[in-house]
């Protein structure tokens, strides 16, 4: 790790002069999080007599810093995070992510060519992308949080000034340690076509091994759509995938996923309105989502074999457990006291579980902030399983320091 570290700083430091422009910027937070029990502690499904030492107060520094640089023709990115977190132990881990290494090159007016870690996000969705066939899945809760990049290259096309084509091939995390298998390479494209008012996407994805219900990538094509009607943002996007990403259980063991075609979707709306109160409604379909019947699998697969719980845990995610979502994301800013005001609300229709999110951000300098934020999970289900059933931890209240630089 430390050598990654270093030789990241190294990349940088060589690559500042060649550029005629160069961008450090970042953010340093400091998070303290007071967690509030319920009757029984934090005993819970997934967390038997808190064996995972689930603490009431902890704090979390972290680091995000981000190396953007570039001339006419060319442009360097390099970001990366780091966290601290306690393990079960009490001990203190540190994880380093790269978030970004990649370089591109225009090698016409009209044609550039990106190599390296980068962002594939696509779509117009705040809280999910179906359409995202490439990126890692957002996180509804957080939808601003910068992802962790797509190992690729990339080439983007301008053909005038109303259409852009990309086409893209992905490589697997290990491709630098273990190489590379021609099967492994995943191939994808997207045509965005610009109209006054109006901008359409057309994305498809291609996974050349055929390996079905055991990828996290699948065969793919879908659309989307964005138009601007009297200031209003209205927006859709539909997405069929050659089977699901994620296992299922027969209430003992993991099946594989499913292979069939899969449908998800999503639509939505955001405006600001005249007290600049910005606000985005979304309802979302998941297609690769648990119906009421497989919730109920997958608890009895957790009772009756606790030693699944870990591959488990990686499907038990809120905002994509169950079938149908709705977000709503409301922000105020009172400029005059530096201040804003947030509420987040993600409910599921189908499995009960609803999570709202408030808090409140006042910036004491131009690099220096700090928010107050209560997270709470509720369960209105009837004795229905859902993504809040078995957490160990439902009510959270967090301060976060932030330095911006």
């Amino acid at each position: 790790m430390k050598k990654i570290f270093f030789l990241i700083i190294i990349v940088a430091v060589i690559q500042l002069p060649l550029f005629a422009q160069a961008d450090f910027s970042g953010s340093a937070d400091i998070t303290i999080f007071a967690n509030i029990p319920e009757s029984d502690g934090y005993d819970s499904l997934i967390n038997p007599g808190n064996f995972l030492d689930i603490q009431d107060f902890g704090m979390m520094p972290s680091l995000i810093a981000k190396l953007d640089a570039g001339d006419e023709s060319t442009s360097f990115s390099a970001w990366f995070s780091m966290k601290e977190f306690p393990d079960t132990l009490g001990n203190e881990l540190y994880a380093f992510n790269l978030m970004r290494l990649s370089a591109n090159v225009y090698l016409t007016d009209n044609v550039s060519m990106e190599i390296g870690r980068q962002s594939m996000l696509t779509g117009y969705g705040y809280g999910w992308n179906p359409i995202d066939f490439a990126n890692l899945l957002k996180n509804p809760a957080d939808p601003d949080a910068d992802l962790r990049g797509v190992d690729a290259a990339s080439i983007r096309m301008y053909l005038g000034d109303s259409t852009a084509l990309k086409l893209y091939g992905i490589l697997p995390d290990s491709v630098l340690s273990s190489g590379l298998d021609y099967e492994e390479i995943k191939a994808g494209a997207e045509a965005v076509f610009y109209l006054p008012g109006l901008e359409f996407r057309l994305a498809g994805f291609w996974d050349y091994d055929n390996s079905e219900g055991s990828d996290a990538y699948t065969p793919s094509v879908g659309a989307a759509l964005m138009l601007d009607l009297f200031g209003v943002g209205m927006y859709g996007e539909i997405a069929a995938r050659k089977g699901s990403r994620n296992y299922f259980t027969d209430g003992v063991s993991l099946l594989p996923g499913k292979t069939d075609w899969l449908v998800s979707g999503l639509a939505g709306f955001e405006y600001t309105f005249e007290s600049e109160l910005y606000a985005v409604i979304e309802y979302f379909y998941n297609g690769e989502g648990y119906n009421e019947s497989e919730r109920t699998n997958f608890e009895n697969t957790i009772v009756t074999s606790p030693g699944l719980i870990g591959d488990l845990l990686g499907m038990y995610f809120p905002g994509y457990f169950a079938q149908h979502y709705i977000l709503i994301n409301l922000m105020q800013p009172f400029y005059d006291i530096d201040t804003d005001i947030y509420l987040s609300v993600l409910y599921s229709p189908d499995s009960g579980a609803l999570t709202l999110m408030p808090s409140v951000n006042y910036l004491f300098s131009g690099n220096f902030g700090a928010s107050l934020a209560y997270t709470g999970m509720f369960d209105f289900s009837d004795n229905d399983f859902n993504e809040i059933s078995a957490l160990p931890v439902r009510h959270i209240v967090s301060s976060v320091f932030t330095y911006s630089f």
